[in-house]
C-alpha cells in the first residue's frame, strides 16, 4: 500500500507541473497506469518464484497481481498453476474458472483443469476438460491430454477407450514409455498375456532395472508358460531387493519352474 501512495503521489505531481490541475478522468488514467505495471512485476516475481519451485511465495506475489488486475487471464492461469502445485486445489480450480470466462478456448488451462479433477477423483469433468484439449489442433504436445483422457478411462472402468486414447498418444510420439506402461497394465487385467508382454516389452528400454517392468514382463511369459524367459527376468527381480508384494510371487514362479526342470 505504501508504494502504491508512493507511486500515485509521484504520478499526481507530474500531472500537476503544467498549469491547471489534473481531471478526474487523467487521475483515474495514472491509477490504471500504475496498477498495470505493478500487477506485471508482481507476475514477473510469482512466475520466476514458480519456475524455482518456491510455490507459497509464488502465490503471494500471484495474489497481489490478481488484487492489481482481476481481469488478467494470465495472472489467474498461473495462480491457479501456482495453488494447484501447492495441493490447494479447491483454490486452483477457483482462479481456473474465473481464467476460462476471460479465455474460455486457452487449452493449457482446460488441460490444468483436468488435472486437478483428476486429483479431485472428479474423473467424468476431467473427461470433459480432456476432450476440450484435444479439439485444439495446434496444442503443442497432443500426446499428454490423449493420456490424461486414457488414465481417466481406466478409472471410469472403460478399458477399450482407454486402450484408444493411449494407442493415439503413442501415435504422436512412438517413444512415450509411460503409455506402453499404461496399455501393459489394462491387457494385465484382461489377462490377456501375449498383448501384456508385447506393452511391456516396448518399455523395458525406458526402464533399466525397474523391478515392476521386469516382474511383470517375467509374469507374462510365465503365463504363457515361456518358462526358461520367464526365470531371466525373474531372476532378475530376485536379486534386486523387490518389496513383498512382488517378491512373493516371483519366488513362487521360480520354485514352480525350477521343479518344472
Amino acid at each position: 500500500m505504501k508504494n502504491l501512495v508512493a507511486g500515485l503521489t509521484a504520478l499526481i505531481l507530474l500531472l500537476s507541473c503544467g498549469e491547471k490541475k489534473p481531471t478526474a478522468a487523467e487521475l483515474a488514467e495514472a491509477e490504471r497506469e500504475y496498477n498495470y505495471r505493478s500487477a506485471m512485476q508482481q507476475y514477473k516475481l510469482g512466475a520466476n518464484a514458480l519456475n524455482n519451485k518456491d510455490t507459497l511465495k509464488a502465490i503471494e506475489h500471484l495474489e497481489q497481481a490478481v488484487e492489481k488486475d482481476d481481469q488478467n487471464f494470465t495472472y489467474h492461469h498461473w495462480l491457479a498453476l501456482a495453488y494447484s502445485m501447492n495441493g490447494q486445489l479447491a483454490e486452483a480450480e477457483e482462479h481456473l474458472k474465473k481464467a476460462l470466462a476471460i479465455n474460455p478456448n486457452n487449452a493449457e488451462s482446460h488441460n490444468l483443469m483436468g488435472s486437478i479433477l483428476v486429483d479431485q477423483g472428479r474423473f467424468d469433468e476431467a473427461v470433459v476438460s480432456f476432450r476440450k484439449v484435444i479439439q485444439d489442433k495446434n496444442y503443442p504436445e497432443p500426446k499428454f491430454p490423449y493420456f490424461n483422457l486414457g488414465k481417466c478411462l481406466v478409472k471410469q472402468q472403460r478399458p477399450d477407450q482407454a486402450v484408444a486414447a493411449f494407442e493415439f498418444a503413442l501415435r504422436f510420439d512412438p517413444k512415450f514409455y509411460r503409455a506402453y506402461i499404461a496399455l501393459g497394465e489394462i491387457f494385465k487385467d484382461k489377462k490377456d498375456y501375449m498383448k501384456m508382454l508385447y506393452y511391456y516389452q516396448k518399455a523395458e528400454p525406458a526402464y533399466a532395472n525397474d523391478v515392476n517392468v521386469l516382474f511383470n514382463i517375467g509374469l507374462a511369459h510365465f503365463q504363457l508358460k515361456q518358462f526358461n524367459r520367464a526365470k531371466r527376468y525373474l531372476a532378475q527381480v530376485s536379486i534386486l531387493f523387490p518389496p513383498p508384494a512382488i517378491d512373493q510371487p516371483t519366488q513362487k514362479m521360480l520354485q514352480y519352474i525350477n521343479r518344472m526342470e
